[in-house]
């Protein structure tokens, strides 16, 4: 008899000691929560030398696209944004680029149909003085949505940019066929 009081006072006391850990854990969990992202946001939304202006610069951008059904040749206005994203790990910034080549659309050559290209490319380099940027994008027949019969394209660029400020400084681009 005396055993199972022993045992059952222990086990009571087990219990109690687990629910009131247990109450205190779940007690403290909220505000750390709370704490964690209100931190994030905070972080997020305050200004840092993360978080710079873009810059943003257009260029003339002319070029031939062949393959079947037909060769399209395309011409326009490429717009290129860049910005430097500091690396606190490594010390030296990136170069973050935003090439949109919507401003570009073509001419089919036997048909005369009338293509234009998808959204934006977001590429990131190691900042240096020039960079020579391929691009593959996406083409298809204006007014469609581009889910079918959608082809590609490649694009070529060679960008020079005021390692200071991230400003590009030059810039051409070519079109042309992709291996895809």
């Amino acid at each position: 008899m005396k055993i199972r009081r022993a045992l059952l006072k222990s086990g009571v006391l087990a219990v109690a000691a687990g629910l009131s850990g247990a109450a205190f854990w779940i007690g403290q969990a909220p505000a750390q929560t709370t704490e964690t992202s209100l931190t994030t946001e905070t972080s997020t939304l305050s200004t840092t030398s993360v978080q710079r202006a873009w810059n943003s610069s257009s260029f003339t951008v002319r070029g031939i696209v062949s393959g079947s059904p037909e060769s399209v040749s395309f011409s326009g206005t490429a717009k290129v944004g860049t910005r430097l994203a500091p690396d606190p790990d490594f010390g030296s910034p990136n170069l973050v680029l935003s090439i949109d080549l919507t401003g570009i659309s073509g001419v089919g050559s036997s048909t005369r149909t009338k293509y234009v290209i998808g959204g934006p490319e977001i590429v990131q380099k190691r900042l240096a003085a020039s960079h020579v940027i391929d691009i593959v994008f996406p083409f298809y027949k204006s007014g469609t949505d581009g889910t079918s019969g959608a082809r590609s394209g490649a694009a070529s660029f060679t960008i020079d940019v005021d390692t200071a400020t991230g400003a590009v400084t030059t810039a051409t681009g070519s079109i042309g066929s992709s291996s895809l």
